[in-house]
C-alpha cells in the first residue's frame, strides 16, 4: 500500500494581493482593489475494480490490474476521458488485480477571486465599508475527481466540479 498520499498536490502557488487605487479625485479616493490567485496539480486517487474477482465477498475494495501508466498528457485530457481506461484489465478470476494505490491524478484547480471596496470615513471614527467580491471571477469549471470504479459506464468520466461556478 505504499503510495502517494491522497491530499499530495505535488505543485501549489498561491499569492495575494491589495492595491491602494491612486486618488485623481474625491470620487475615487479611498478604493482598494485585491485579489487571490490560486494554482495547484491534481491529487491522485485509486482506481477501483466493481466486481469481487477475488472471490473474497464484500471487505477491501479490489483493484483492476494495470498495463500501463493511465495519466494522459494534459493536452488529450477532457472531461470525456480524463486518464486512459483501456490501461486497465479485469484481473483473472480468484486474483487481485496489480494496480497500486493512487496512481492516477485527478484534476488541478486555477483559481482567481477579487474584490474592489471603498472605505468611507465619517465623524467621530465612524466607517462605512461598499465591498464587491467575485469568486471564481475567470468562471473556470474546477472538475471533480473522474468515475474510478473501473468498467463501469462513468470510468473516466467526470460529471461534477469540486467548486462552484462564478459568485458575485
Amino acid at each position: 500500500e505504499r503510495a502517494l498520499s491522497s491530499y499530495d498536490h505535488r505543485h501549489r502557488f498561491v499569492s495575494s494581493f491589495v492595491y491602494q487605487i491612486p486618488a485623481i479625485n474625491v470620487v475615487l479616493r479611498n478604493w482598494q482593489w485585491s485579489g487571490i490567485v490560486t494554482a495547484q496539480s491534481g491529487a491522485p486517487f485509486t482506481v477501483v475494480n466493481g466486481t469481487d474477482r477475488a472471490n473474497i465477498g464484500s471487505g477491501p475494495v479490489q483493484r483492476p490490474d494495470v498495463l500501463r501508466n493511465p495519466n494522459l498528457p494534459r493536452d488529450q485530457r477532457d472531461p470525456q476521458r480524463w486518464f486512459d481506461t483501456s490501461a486497465f484489465l479485469q484481473p483473472a478470476q480468484y486474483t487481485f488485480g496489480n494496480a497500486g494505490r493512487n496512481i492516477t491524478l485527478a484534476p488541478g484547480i486555477t483559481n482567481v477571486d477579487m474584490s474592489l471596496q471603498r472605505n468611507l470615513e465619517f465623524r467621530e471614527g465612524n466607517r462605512l465599508e461598499f465591498r464587491w467580491e467575485v469568486f471564481n471571477i475567470l468562471n473556470r469549471p474546477h472538475f471533480d475527481i473522474p468515475g474510478r470504479t473501473a468498467f463501469s459506464a462513468n470510468f473516466g468520466r467526470i460529471f461534477s466540479t469540486a467548486e462552484p461556478a462564478r459568485q458575485m
